[in-house]
């Protein structure tokens, strides 16, 4: 096979590709139900692409929150992630239990599990959780102490402004940054 050969039959296949790519990526979604359903599957990795999908497809729509709900307390970690992440992403109502559910993810040694449940909480209407957030200011993790930062300017008050205060004087240029913009949200709040 000769040079232009080759780069004809290089050429053919590179737009195979491409329109292959192109009718995978235009693929009508799952329906939500199906996505329901997969939510009760016993494979976590089943689950939390379901759940992605359903933040990513359906993100108006609140059929799905009481199943992902049941999820907070699901035996695997990674659902429990994932379930609260999208219910904060999506601004869902929760109750207090849910709350708790959430929080029990603070507790995690992990730190990015710890996130999750930081990131899931800004997106909530939350604010029983803040005194449950106000330890991990002192967390051996910049980056948990970064998002508590980030969640208290979001969900809590002025009142939680004197426990931040010492973050303007820690080592990590970062830290004090987010120490600072959650004092400005918390001083501008009514």
């Amino acid at each position: 096979m000769n040079y232009l050969s080759k780069r004809s039959l290089l050429g053919m296949l590179t737009l195979a590709v491409l329109a292959f790519s192109q009718m995978i990526s235009t693929a009508a979604p799952p329906s939500e139900e199906t996505l329901i359903t997969d939510l009760a599957s016993p494979k976590a990795g089943k689950v939390t692409d379901a759940l992605q999908d359903l933040e990513k497809h359906y993100p108006t729509s609140t059929n799905a929150f009481s199943t992902i709900k049941k999820l907070l307390s699901d035996p695997r970690i990674k659902v429990q992630r994932k379930a609260a992440r999208v219910l904060g992403s999506l601004h869902a109502p929760v109750d207090q239990t849910d709350i708790g559910n959430i929080c029990a993810l603070l507790k995690s040694t992990d730190a990015n599990t710890v996130q999750d449940g930081l990131r899931a909480l800004r997106g909530l209407d939350a604010p029983s959780a803040v005194p449950e957030i106000l330890p991990l200011l002192n967390h051996s993790s910049p980056f948990v102490i970064r998002d508590a930062c980030r969640t208290l300017a979001v969900i809590g008050n002025k009142n939680v402004i004197p426990q931040i205060e010492p973050l303007l004087k820690s080592q990590e240029p970062a830290i004090q940054k987010d120490a600072q913009d959650a004092i400005v949200a918390l001083k501008a709040k009514s």
